[in-house]
C-alpha cells in the first residue's frame, strides 16, 4: 500500500497524482511507432481529416501535437496535447504530447500567446494545477491555501463564462478545474465543507456528457471515477462506492493497461472493505509493477 496510502481518504492524493503526472520526465517517443512510422508523417491538416472521422485516433492526435508544433501553431498542438491529457489511455497521455507537454511552461506561454476561446478553459485549468503543485513541492500550501483557492474560484468563474460547452477539451477543462478548486478546499481545511457537493456533482455532469460523446475515451470515465470517490468519501453509502468503482471498471476496459486504474481499483475495494476484490488488485498492481516498462 505505500503507493496507495489511503489516496482517498486524504483527498490530496489524486492531486498529487497530477503533480507526479505533469513533474515526470519526459518518455522517449519512439518506443510508440505510429503505424506510418517508416512512412512521410501526414501533415496536420491530413490528420485533422482523419480525426475528424476517428476522434479517438490516439496515435493521430499525438502527431498532431509534434506536427502543430513543428508548424509553430502552438495554441493547436496544445489543444490536441490536452485532448490526450485528460481523454486519451495511460499511454498517450503518460507521453511527451501529452500531459508532459501540457506542464511544460514554454509550451504553456506559447500557446497563451495565440489562444482564443479554444483554450479558455485549458488554460486556466493547467495553470491551477500548476499552482498547486508548486504550493505543495514547495511547502507553502498551509500559507497559500485560502489565496490558491480564491484564485481558483475566480479562474473556474472566467472559464465558464468563457469555454464554450459544445467541444470535449473545453468541457473536461471546466471538469478539470473543478477538481482542482476543489483540492484548494480541501487543502484550506474544507473537507466537509457542503459546497463541495454541488462542485463535484457539477463536475460530474461534465465528465459524463464527455463521456456519452466520447464513448472509446477511456479519460472521461477515469476523471469520473474520481469524483465519484469524493462524492462517496463525503456520502459514506456503499452504492455511491459501487457508482465510482463502476465508473473506473469502465475505464479499465477501455484502457486495460493503464497501471493507474488498477491501483484506483485497489483503492476503492480497500474503502469499502471488500479483501478479496482489493488483494485482487493489488496482485495486479504488483505484477504491472513488475513488468519491464516499455518507456
Amino acid at each position: 500500500m505505500r503507493r496507495l496510502l489511503l489516496v482517498l481518504r486524504s483527498e490530496v492524493s489524486p492531486l498529487l497524482r497530477r503533480v507526479a503526472l505533469g513533474c515526470a520526465a519526459a518518455l522517449l517517443l519512439g518506443a510508440h511507432s505510429p503505424s506510418w512510422a517508416t512512412e512521410v508523417r501526414p501533415s496536420p491538416e491530413a490528420i485533422e481529416r482523419i480525426l475528424a472521422d476517428s476522434p479517438c485516433d490516439f496515435e493521430s492526435r499525438s502527431l498532431a501535437v509534434s506536427g502543430y508544433h513543428d508548424e509553430g501553431q502552438y495554441a493547436l498542438a496544445y489543444y490536441h496535447a490536452a485532448w490526450l491529457a485528460w481523454l486519451g489511455p495511460g499511454e498517450f497521455r503518460t507521453r511527451p504530447s501529452g500531459a508532459h507537454f501540457l506542464f511544460d511552461r514554454d509550451h504553456r506561454d506559447r500557446a497563451a500567446a495565440q489562444s482564443g476561446d479554444d483554450l479558455a478553459a485549458a488554460l486556466p485549468a493547467v495553470a491551477a494545477q500548476r499552482m498547486l503543485a508548486d504550493s505543495c513541492i514547495g511547502g507553502t500550501i498551509a500559507q497559500q491555501a485560502s489565496r490558491l483557492r480564491k484564485d481558483i474560484a475566480a479562474m473556474l468563474e472566467r472559464a465558464q463564462a468563457a469555454a464554450g460547452r459544445s467541444d470535449p477539451v473545453a468541457r473536461m477543462a471546466l471538469v478539470q478545474l473543478a477538481l482542482s478548486f476543489d483540492d484548494a478546499m480541501v487543502l484550506e481545511g474544507g473537507a466537509r465543507d457542503p459546497s463541495r457537493l454541488a462542485l463535484l456533482r457539477t463536475a460530474a455532469t461534465g465528465a459524463e456528457t464527455v463521456a456519452a460523446w466520447l464513448p472509446e475515451a477511456p479519460g472521461p470515465h477515469r476523471t469520473l471515477a474520481i469524483i465519484r470517490a469524493r462524492l462517496a468519501d463525503m456520502d459514506g453509502r456503499a452504492e455511491v462506492w459501487q457508482m465510482a468503482i463502476a465508473e473506473a471498471e469502465g475505464a479499465r476496459a477501455l484502457d486495460p493497461s493503464d497501471p493507474y486504474l488498477a491501483e484506483l481499483l485497489w483503492t476503492f475495494y480497500l474503502r469499502i472493505g471488500d479483501w478479496r476484490q482489493a488483494a485482487v488488485w493489488q496482485q495486479k498492481v504488483e505484477a504491472a509493477a513488475e513488468r519491464p516498462s516499455r518507456h
